[in-house]
């Protein structure tokens, strides 16, 4: 580490006692430098108890002075502070009460006094344009903004009275089931985010809070753009150097992202975060563990992000021992079957987001989402694992220097033997050539024939149980219900949901087809028993023109006959109820 490097690090260490035996590993005996660097920590101190009060002898105009910091009481514009709920290295969050026009309750968030620098203020005001284009149900909607009478940047936000996700879903015993689909939405509002050019980079369970509304579950993505619009500290864990800035929290931080600058951040870095929120989720604790990251010294914690492997999720809760019964009680499993539930394409799905080549990681944040829904369906998971050839790459990476002398070893053994035998082990060679590839590509072949087989089938059933489940809620929630409570519409919507899948099957062919035809007309109709007669009518139109091309190819088919005239009837019924 750089001097520099080295006494901003000690800056950020308050305790007395950590900052010696910090500054102890990184002077590594070097008393000169040592000296140097507690003489600076002293004098910026003394500059810090300076500035806090005016020098003995000063008069100064108390109608020029403007607080160094709000509290309960105080007014910025329309808005009275009534409680801090938040505060970090760069700011301060106040649930606030909006007095006009309307009176709200919101969250405020006040920039420090020394980061209202023109250049920030710049980026700041850039940041919160693009801010306002974001428009989802799952992040919180920033309300307004503007700066303060003494010129400092503020902005005000929608309050989400609720808890860090995985907060939630251990004192509410969620199921790994139910996590997963927590996470759903969570990785739609991010892909929302970046289809406006908004980059995260600062993705964690403080940034997700899970509110209740009508006694279902939302979670709600907070602090976008902050970050990257100040270049500063959000809290204390967020660290920046002298000569760049580490911008993001260690624990979820990317590979690329542990680099001074960050010059080279894309999208697939809050995939990476997102892969990490699963970790947790799922096992109770981060890809690297938290203490041995923090003990580290500041170069030591970026390698390790950028560079070690972590376990899979499977491994770290089979080598829990101790804890995993307070684990699987949170996550309402028993102990050997969350390891075996967890274990395979859980950890497939885990470990692709988590690739330190961004190249290989889910290409977006939907993706990455639409791999759980694959899980979650039964369906097969597009992440599999490392081929045997990646695994060699990479082991030869890491031991790059092993490896080298273990081949000229073994290169000068083999030379050694070349004059003699080079004949037969060609001839066996090619003999053991052509029999492991016959016998590789019948394996392929009865392997890929038996994985479309379950595939299918189990497709079938899935659409079985949807048909007979969607059928019978149509019945006895619709029928008998005409008015839905808010357990009835959840459970519609839920439905919904998984037929939406379905609708957005990809592929040409005559099953393809005719599923993705199935799932627009049950969506159709279940939006017609919500009440959504626009939607419906959209969805019935994509079924009809689907069943039309479906008729056309295969006309004795009567199942595709019958959702045709299925969909013209229930479109006459639509035309009527519109008006048109």
């Amino acid at each position: 580490m750089s001097e520099q490097e080295i006494y901003i690090e000690a800056m950020n260490r308050r305790d007395p006692a950590e900052r010696r035996r910090f500054l102890d590993e990184a002077c590594s005996g070097n008393a000169v430098l040592r000296e140097r660097l507690e003489k600076l920590i002293q004098h910026a101190e003394e500059v810090g108890s300076f500035l806090e009060s005016p020098p003995p002898g000063v008069c100064v105009d108390p109608t020029d002075i403007h607080p160094i910091s709000e509290m309960p009481g105080t007014r910025i514009g329309p808005y009275k502070l009534l409680e801090q709920i938040g505060e970090g290295g760069m700011g301060t969050v106040f649930m606030a009460e909006q007095q006009e026009p309307v009176k709200r309750r919101v969250a405020l968030k006040v920039i420090k006094l020394g980061m209202d620098t023109r250049q920030v203020i710049a980026r700041f005001e850039a940041e919160r344009q693009a801010l306002t284009l974001m428009d989802h149900p799952n992040i919180a909607k920033v309300l307004d903004a503007g700066t303060t009478d003494s010129g400092r940047p503020y902005f005000v936000m929608e309050l989400v009275k609720g808890q860090p996700i995985t907060q939630y879903c251990d004192e509410h015993r969620l199921s790994p089931r139910q996590r997963l689909e927590l996470l759903i939405p969570v990785c739609q509002a991010i892909q929302h985010a970046h289809q406006k050019g908004i980059i995260h980079r600062d993705i964690k369970p403080t940034n997700i809070l899970v509110a209740e509304y009508d006694e279902q579950p939302v979670p709600k993505v907070i602090d976008f753009g902050v970050a990257k619009a100040t270049s500063q500290t959000l809290t204390e864990k967020t660290m920046f150097t002298g000569l760049g800035q580490i911008v993001g929290t260690l624990e979820y931080m990317s590979p690329e992202q542990a680099k001074v600058n960050q010059l080279d951040i894309d999208t697939r870095s809050d995939v990476y975060s997102l892969g990490v929120l699963l970790y947790e989720l799922l096992t109770g604790s981060t890809p690297f563990d938290r203490k041995r990251l923090r003990s580290a010294a500041f170069d030591e914690m970026l390698r390790i992000i950028r560079e070690e492997e972590p376990p899979k999720p499977s491994t770290r809760l089979s080598d829990s021992h101790d804890s995993l019964p307070s684990i699987s009680a949170q996550r309402h499993t028993e102990p050997a079957k969350l390891t075996k539930l967890v274990r395979g394409e859980l950890d497939w799905i885990v470990m692709k987001a988590l690739e330190k080549d961004r190249n290989r990681r889910y290409e977006t944040a939907n993706g990455f989402a639409s791999d759980i829904q694959r899980y979650l369906f039964d369906e097969p998971v597009q992440a599999c694992p490392p081929s045997a050839t990646y695994q060699l790459r990479k082991f030869v990476k890491r031991n790059r220097a092993q490896v080298i002398a273990g081949g000229m070893v073994a290169g000068a053994m083999v030379l050694g033997l070349i004059g003699t035998s080079i004949g037969m082990a060609w001839a066996l060679n090619e003999k053991a050539k052509a029999t492991a590839s016959a016998v590789s590509e019948a394996a392929q072949r009865q392997v890929a024939d038996a994985q479309k087989k379950k595939a299918e089938q189990a497709e079938a059933d899935t659409l079985a149980d949807y048909r007979a489940s969607t059928d019978d809620a149509i019945e006895k929630l619709i029928g008998s219900k005409p008015n839905l409570g808010p357990q009835e519409r959840a459970y519609l919507e839920k439905t919904l949901t998984r037929w939406q899948a379905f609708a957005a099957r990809q592929g040409d062919d005559e099953r393809s087809q005719a599923i993705r035809a199935e799932g627009h007309l049950r969506v159709a109709d279940l939006w017609q028993q919500l009440g959504q007669r626009d939607k419906a009518f959209v969805e019935y139109e994509t079924a009809r023109d689907l069943y039309k091309k479906l008729v056309a190819a295969y006309p004795a088919i009567s199942e595709y006959q019958n959702g045709l005239a299925a969909c013209l009837l229930n479109l006459g019924v639509q035309f009527e109820a519109l008006g048109q």
